[in-house]
């Protein structure tokens, strides 16, 4: 017998499966439910679903890894689409640049007809030119003899008929790298990491600065200074503002819905001066977030002849090889509309907080998304690195762009909203290790914790799109999303819970449980990585509960709250930053949490050493009369004895 697999039975099985994973566990919790017991240890069905959880997810990871280099060996390279060997990027800066004169977006307000708009030079953009002076070239350095150059092709098409080529034509590609008054120091790395990219062909480089001001041409000086002779262009409009008024005019034209995409890049061919194999293009526009630089970065390397488009953040710095991994794994499965890199951290020894993150870091890429990789179900394609297909972005970037909630727009969550739309076509997602970059973590305690809280929003708000495409992907979406979103209030339902419990005892053999759940990932983080600076990882449950709880918890009360909330880059706003009445209001949910948390452990302390008929420690971990039993996510009091 035949089924067809209708949208309501892919509903319908996604939702019984993920069911195995989320009532039992709720169910279990609730009521209470035991499968062992030993002493004063009692493992719940809650538990028992937790621990099935992260060993599948072990599991998962173990095999995403695996088939990552399989993968690697098995499918054909991508190989250059033409013969000549790629110049590195060092060095095609040195040839001449023909520029090209760019229509104003003046011209967009009014929105003639296609045909109408033509390249001039009485209307332009400003182009702010910064003057690099460069060396020389002496003859010999600048044109080499016709001997050598013979000599070369020679070699080339010797070597070209005894091997030829094997694989397949690279993909096109481009790279969007967005910022905003970013630290120059960071900005310049991340510059020269792209010039050491490794891949077959030349790509396409355009760097989209997130603001006119004076202080944001800083950026647009040190990326003249990294590729000299390429220019920088200032939009006086923003070009999702401008393609939004399009749109709307066409709609009342001719109204009814139509995909302008190929308008978009007609338009953009003929009035942008857009960035070549040799030529990076810098654009400066009016300061409107992050994902409106996204958009106009994603919408000129579409119109470049792109195929595919690898973003990042201002702060990141590439492994030479990131490009040709991330762009390979484009090809593991049929239907693939994105990938993610693994994101590490440079600044991992500037102290504690950094080097927990750093270790955080590689467990959320190389377990958790990995294990969704391999379900082909990745849910966030990270900033710092991802990619994605063209011709899947232009299915939805003019939605992505106009995302509101709460009516209001949406001003974080970006790349996480990005993938959603990807998964909600249809198309699958996945991560590979080979490909990574590094980034920078908060040092200080408050803008972590800002970070945090703006992550934690972003999930939340973005769990009712992730809703929506459930039925189209592996029930280990819905079993990851049910873990990560109910897990921390689940916890927290517990720590309340246990601070008023009377007992001393039964805090800490429930801190002692999470250091147990924390040693699993731990011992698996070492058996792959040979790094036994993993041993420290059972501490960051410390920033887990001082800090990502209560960051969690005021994520759900601030949803309504649509600022960026991350912390300053230029000296100016960090001055404004450490003011003490900005210090105060960021730190409030953090001082009530402590509140709260340390007024648990006093008032617990205090009934304990004030009662009677207190147990001791001995008789309470079973060494000396009958025990109680803790309660916590994995263990629960015996009801016989309380």
């Amino acid at each position: 017998m035949t089924i067809h697999w209708t949208i309501p039975l892919k509903i319908l099985y996604s939702v019984a499966i993920s069911c195995f994973f989320v009532l039992p566990a709720l169910i279990g919790y609730a009521l209470r439910l035991e499968i062992t017991r030993k002493s004063f240890w009692v493992l719940g069905v809650y538990g028992t679903v937790v621990f099935v959880f992260i060993f599948l997810q072990l599991l998962f990871a173990t095999l995403n890894r695996w088939l990552t280099y399989h993968y690697r060996k098995r499918l054909p390279a991508a190989i250059s689409s033409s013969s000549s060997v790629r110049p590195s990027l060092s060095e095609t800066m040195t040839e001449n640049v023909n520029e090209k004169v760019i229509g104003c977006c003046d011209q967009f307000k009014s929105l003639p007809p296609l045909s109408t708009i033509k390249s001039t030079s009485s209307s332009k953009i400003e182009i702010e030119q910064v003057p690099v002076e460069q060396p020389p070239l002496t003859c010999s350095e600048s044109q080499p003899s016709q001997e050598t150059t013979a000599t070369i092709k020679q070699q080339v098409s010797d070597k070209d008929m005894e091997q030829p080529p094997v694989g397949r034509p690279a993909t096109r590609m481009g790279l969007a790298v967005v910022g905003y008054r970013e630290e120059p120091g960071l900005f310049t790395k991340c510059l020269e990491s792209i010039k050491q990219l490794e891949y077959p062909d030349p790509f396409k480089i355009i760097v989209v600065i997130d603001g006119d001001a004076p202080e944001d041409k800083e950026m647009a000086r040190l990326f003249q200074k990294i590729f000299p002779q390429s220019p920088v262009m200032v939009l006086p409009e923003l070009l999702s503002v401008s393609f939004q008024k399009l749109r709307e005019t066409k709609k009342e034209q001719e109204k009814v819905e139509e995909d302008l995409n190929d308008y978009y890049d007609q338009l953009l061919r003929t009035t942008f001066t857009l960035p070549t194999d040799t030529k990076p293009v810098c654009y400066m526009q009016p300061h409107q977030g992050k994902r409106h630089a996204m958009y106009t970065a994603f919408r000129v390397l579409m119109a470049a002849g792109c195929e595919a488009v690898m973003s990042t953040d201002s702060d990141t710095k590439f492994n030479s090889r990131a490009m040709i991994e991330m762009e390979h794994a484009l090809y593991w499965f049929p239907n693939i509309g994105a990938a993610a890199g693994d994101v590490r951290i440079w600044n991992a020894t500037d102290g504690a907080l950094s080097f927990m993150s750093s270790l955080r870091y590689w467990m959320a890429f190389n377990i958790e998304r990995a294990a969704q990789s391999f379900n082909r179900c990745v849910t966030c394609v990270s900033g710092p690195m991802g990619i994605y297909r063209t011709h899947v972005l232009r299915k939805f970037l003019d939605d992505w762009i106009t995302q509101n909630f709460l009516g209001m727009e949406c001003t974080y969550g970006d790349d996480r909203h990005l993938t959603n739309r990807t998964l909600l076509h249809g198309y699958r997602v996945v991560y590979t290790h080979l490909a990574f970059c590094e980034t920078e973590t908060p040092v200080a305690f408050l803008r972590w914790f800002k970070q945090q809280t703006r992550w934690s929003k972003s999930f939340y708000r973005e769990l009712f799109w992730n809703a929506r495409s459930l039925h189209k992907h592996s029930p280990w979406m819905a079993a990851e999303l049910f873990y990560q979103g109910i897990y921390p209030f689940v916890l927290l339902f517990s720590i309340f819970q246990i601070l008023f419990s009377k007992s001393p005892f039964i805090l800490c053999v429930w801190l002692l449980s999470l250091v147990m759940i924390a040693c699993i990932k731990t011992i698996y983080s070492i058996i792959v990585t040979w790094q036994l600076q993993f041993l420290a990882f059972p501490f960051y449950s410390i920033y887990y509960m001082v800090g990502l709880v209560p960051a969690k918890l005021w994520a759900i009360i601030s949803l309504w709250d649509i600022g960026w909330g991350t912390s300053a880059r230029s000296a100016a706003e960090m001055k404004r930053e450490m003011m003490i009445w900005s210090k105060l209001k960021e730190a409030l949910p953090v001082m009530i949490w402590l509140i709260v948390l340390l007024g648990g452990v006093a008032f617990n302390v205090a009934i304990y050493l004030t009662s009677p008929d207190r147990i001791s420690g001995i008789d309470f971990f079973g060494l000396g009369s009958p025990a109680s039993d803790p309660n916590s996510i994995v263990f629960y009091r015996n009801p016989s004895i309380f």
